[in-house]
């Protein structure tokens, strides 16, 4: 099994188009996280000095400071009118400190002239996970700025996995080899194993790369600080819609898993249509429109049980948020997150993908 494995592994990534296409997407990535850099990071204070890179980073961290802790109604009141007492509070929502950036996106709900000073209820109205778990401010910009290139890059890491995994059975078909391999001694089985087991691996350790790329050059610039923060109180709004208050390191770990459950489910679901192609072309552009559909239909149409459907399908589960924040489906009395479908889907599909190519591809009549 294991020499079999690293054979169709090998098979997987030695083809000049995968190499190609790994390298234009490593390349990609590079230049994504180049124009992060924190040597363009620039932050304008409310006295108008504006600094620019790792000084920057460090002022914005020592407001970051200054606030930390639980986000209460006296603290979002006190950033908001340092801002208006600025004189330009429109510029420091768009150029100033991270924190000052966070605040001005939750709270200033029309403009800035209309802006009046907020109670607890107004807060806990606006974001209700507070009610369970106060949110914590902190300085979430490193954090927010991986996880946003992680997700990006993921939606284009699932485009790699398709062309990849694609041809894996169909490619047998079209070149004839399946008659060759159906009639080996372990044609059926082993090989049919290894060529599932090769195209998971190929798929998780992609998205795994993907996870820590990003991960290692942003925390090396901005360092961990506000691991302990909640996501939900911060710039980019990547986890406002998810109804359970969030800390930065938590997040993370939920991007990661479900970068890794999206992998898998989208090969399990490549894998079945690879074994019913008879050759790589259409299974490649039918598997690609299976995963495109979801990415351009969610919450275009105001139909909620398909935007649910939608949503744990691999490019939800490669925007964590989209699959934890999505309404629970309800069965009765019974609510269930749509998160728990989707590990559930991945595990039926798993198995499907499992027993089915084995009964596709090795039920294929050759002569």
């Amino acid at each position: 099994m294991g020499q079999l494995f690293r054979f169709e592994f090998g098979k997987l990534i030695h083809k000049k188009l995968i190499l190609a296409a790994v390298a234009a997407y490593t390349l990609v990535m590079i230049i994504l996280l180049l124009n992060q850099r924190i040597d363009y990071l620039e932050v304008k204070t409310a006295d108008g000095t504006t600094y620019h890179g790792r000084k920057a980073a460090a002022y914005e961290k020592t407001i970051a400071d200054k606030y930390r802790g639980e986000l209460n109604a006296d603290k979002v009141n006190d950033i908001l009118k340092a801002a208006i007492d600025s004189g330009s509070p429109e510029e420091l929502s768009y150029k100033g400190d991270w924190v000052t950036k966070s605040i001005s996106s939750m709270f200033v709900w029309e403009s800035w002239d209309k802006v009046k000073p907020l109670t607890e209820e107004d807060i806990e109205s606006a974001y209700p996970q507070i009610k369970e778990q106060p949110f914590q401010i902190g300085y979430t910009r490193g954090w927010e700025t991986a996880m946003l290139c992680m997700e990006s890059m993921l939606l284009i890491a699932g485009f790699l996995i398709v062309i990849t995994v694609a041809p894996v059975f169909s490619e047998e078909y079209s070149s004839g080899m399946d008659a060759l391999l159906l009639t080996a001694k372990k044609g059926k089985s082993t090989c049919i194993r290894a060529k599932i087991t090769a195209s998971v691996c190929f798929s998780v350790l992609l998205a795994l790369f993907t996870i820590a790329l990003p991960a290692g050059a942003i925390f090396i610039q901005y360092g961990i600080k506000g691991w302990d923060a909640t996501v939900q109180a911060a710039a980019h709004g990547l986890f406002w819609t998810v109804p359970r208050t969030l800390s930065c390191l938590q997040a993370m770990i939920l991007v990661i898993i479900f970068a890794v459950i999206g992998a898998v489910l989208l090969t399990c679901i490549t894998l079945l249509i690879s074994a019913l192609s008879k050759n790589a072309f259409t299974a490649v552009l039918v598997a690609l429109l299976l995963y495109i559909v979801p990415i351009v239909l969610i919450d275009k149409l105001d139909i909620l049980p398909l935007n649910q459907f939608l949503s744990i399908m691999p490019s939800g589960d490669f925007n964590a948020a989209l699959v934890l924040g999505m309404e629970d489906m309800r069965l009765g009395g019974l609510r269930i997150p749509m998160s728990y479908l989707n590990i559930f889907l991945t595990a039926v599909m798993g198995l499907t993908a499992w027993k089915g190519c084995r009964n596709i591809f090795g039920g294929n009549q050759v002569t």
